[in-house]
């Protein structure tokens, strides 16, 4: 078979996994209920209507683009289909169920890369148990069926974090391949910006892989292409506010870490009760509004976030143990999570049994993923050393700010990934090829169980 033949192969398997996996996903989706929280959804309904990112009129400048604007192009994509000119007003209901579906397609496409990127390496049983593994399992189906960010963020991390591996593993990487690789984590921060420090991971790792000037020239790259996605929005928000940002709310997660130390038994800080008490009489100061409200929140961010940072400020440099304690505390919290936060929004039956098979689903991913990473780094390969670089930027990132049960699911494409370097390990061994497998097809089979109980 010529290598051209056995890629033409490999992509259509790739399409068949893409099938398969959508129409599971949106079999299981239709059973449940559509949800959304927070805002983004509802900014990215306005986007679709109106044309303009904004908030009751006033220009959005709080939350990310990335998400509004991925709900933006998927109603109008609806929209066509249904013959609907951005019907007014829109209806939330269907609005949010079209939203729902074209994640279960996200869903697909993940699987596809997925699958792809482990057949140029594995056969097909592994690569296929490790793309139906990453993406039939109760956590993902249930951030699908959550119109918010997180299953974006979560897809363009895997994207992202796939085309850095195949721009390393390429026998030469080439400076227009770092500049994709940048593109995409652009995109990602845009969707979520905790990725913006992406390059402090991985900058040493290039310095440490390949030649200095080869090196300086990818690292130079792969920062022009975040800027060249990422630059566009701030320009925008320069014009807009005349300061340049991303989402002026750093100061309000940095202060929410340094004003009480968490309990003995919180494993996260509980971000209500330290908003009422310590929060709203900040944000009642600024405003002038009694009442929290998120158009308040947007309208006035600029000078939120300069007070939530001044008075952080002044918290770590009175108190450094309760910001150093909890940042810690955080960190420990954030690697240990089993994510069962997530589960209430896909199980509709079983609550209990689907409660205890998804931690003991998570519990054996994120142990075989840590035995992935760590045999690759004691064996100094660039695969596992990248997957846990992006890991710690994802966790620290974190941890120095604001961390809560509900962003440990941006861990997900890490873990599913350093499972993938183990399969590799134990396929590559003539004693274990069997053994790997086995245990792709055996979590991909338990999630999938574990997903119709729930559904």
């Amino acid at each position: 078979m010529t290598r051209e033949t056995g890629l033409s192969a490999k992509l259509a398997q790739s399409a068949a996994v893409f099938a398969i996996t959508s129409m599971l996903s949106l079999l299981l989706l239709a059973k449940a209920t559509p949800l959304d929280w927070e805002d983004h959804f509802q900014i990215g309904q306005n986007l679709r209507s109106t044309g303009t990112l904004s908030i009751d009129g006033v220009p959005l400048i709080f939350r990310p683009p990335g998400f509004p604007g991925f709900v933006a192009a998927v109603l109008w994509i609806g929209d066509r289909i249904s013959a609907s000119d951005s019907p007014s007003p829109r209806s939330t209901e269907r609005d949010r169920r079209i939203v729902v579906s074209a994640q279960g397609l996200l869903l697909g496409t993940m699987a596809a890369a997925l699958f792809l990127w482990a057949s140029l390496w594995g056969g097909f049983i592994l690569a296929a148990g490790l793309a139906f593994a990453a993406t039939l399992n109760p956590y993902m189906l249930a951030l699908a069926n959550v119109a918010t960010y997180h299953l974006l963020f979560v897809a363009l991390t895997t994207f992202s974090t796939l085309a850095l591996l195949s721009w390393r593993g390429a026998s030469r990487p080439s400076a227009l391949g770092a500049l994709g690789v940048g593109l995409l984590w652009g995109l990602t921060s845009l969707v979520k910006p905790v990725t913006l420090i992406i390059p402090l991971f991985l900058a040493p790792l290039i310095l440490m892989r390949l030649p200095l000037r080869s090196a300086m020239k990818s690292i130079i790259l792969f920062g022009v292409g975040m800027t060249l996605m990422v630059g566009p929005y701030v320009a925008r928000n320069t014009l807009v506010a005349g300061q340049p940002f991303v989402t002026a709310q750093g100061g309000v997660n940095f202060w929410a870490t340094s004003v009480a130390k968490r309990g003995p038994d919180q494993p996260f800080l509980v971000w209500q009760p330290i908003w009422w008490q310590y929060g709203m009489p900040i944000f009642s100061r600024v405003t002038g509004a009694a009442e929290y409200s998120n158009a308040a929140q947007n309208a006035y961010a600029l000078q939120l976030n300069a007070e939530f940072w001044k008075q952080a400020r002044q918290n770590i440099a009175a108190a450094p143990d309760i910001y150093l304690h909890n940042v810690w505390r955080n960190f420990i919290s954030f690697n240990l999570d089993t994510m069962t936060f997530w589960n209430k929004f896909f199980v509709a039956h079983n609550k209990r049994l689907v409660e205890v098979l998804s931690e003991i689903w998570i519990i054996a991913l994120m142990i075989l993923s840590a035995a992935g990473v760590i045999w690759g780094c004691a064996k100094n390969e660039d695969d596992a050393m990248i997957v846990a670089a992006v890991y710690l930027c994802i966790v620290v990132a974190h941890s120095i700010s604001f961390a809560t049960e509900l962003y440990t699911i941006g861990r997900v494409p890490l873990i599913v990934l350093g499972f993938a370097l183990l399969l590799r390990r134990l396929d590559g061994s003539s004693r274990f090829g069997a053994l790997a497998r086995v245990t792709a097809c055996g979590m991909a089979g338990f999630g999938l169980i574990v997903s119709v109980l729930a559904a």
